[in-house]
């Protein structure tokens, strides 16, 4: 006689029968993916806008090289002209009021080119009671203040006579 075969029990696929699972359910894993999504967009616009402005201090620190840069070679010309002319002072005035033109009008065609820079002020003035004053009297003119910028940066120097 042949021995019966026995099928094997079906386990059923209901959670009763499997007992506990491990894992997440559905509504777990989307809120995970939300909350880690909007930590991420904190952490993009954070980082993004340090990167971004990491340059800012190496382009001002250029912007005032550059500007410091003009500024001496306006200082080499005025040592070179106290050196060499009488009234250096004014001849000096013009120098930074055409140095920063590449076409010179007539007459200045020999003034040096310092680059490309803004006059912000360049004119004689005079210290009363410590207040600077612009002076308009020819005979005293013994001070010139010029001050340029070159981009954001500003640089301002006082010349006698």
């Amino acid at each position: 006689m042949m021995k019966a075969m026995r099928r094997p029990a079906r386990r059923r696929v209901g959670r009763q029968m499997m007992g506990p699972q491990g894992g997440f359910t559905l509504l777990e894993v989307i809120v995970t993916i939300v909350i880690a999504a909007i930590m991420g967009v904190f952490f993009v616009q954070f980082v993004g806008t340090s990167v971004i402005h990491s340059a800012d201090p190496v382009y001002r620190l250029q912007n005032l090289s550059g500007t410091t840069h003009i500024m001496e070679y306006m200082t080499a010309d005025y040592k070179r002209l106290a050196a060499t002319q009488s009234n250096f002072l004014a001849i000096f005035k013009d120098y930074v009021g055409y140095g920063y033109m590449t076409a010179k009008p007539t007459g200045y065609e020999g003034y040096s080119y310092y680059g490309s820079y803004q006059i912000v002020y360049n004119d004689y003035i005079k210290f009363v009671s410590g207040a600077e004053q612009p002076e308009t009297d020819p005979a005293n003119q013994r001070i010139l203040k010029v001050t340029i910028r070159g981009g954001d940066q500003v640089v301002t120097a006082l010349f006698t006579r």
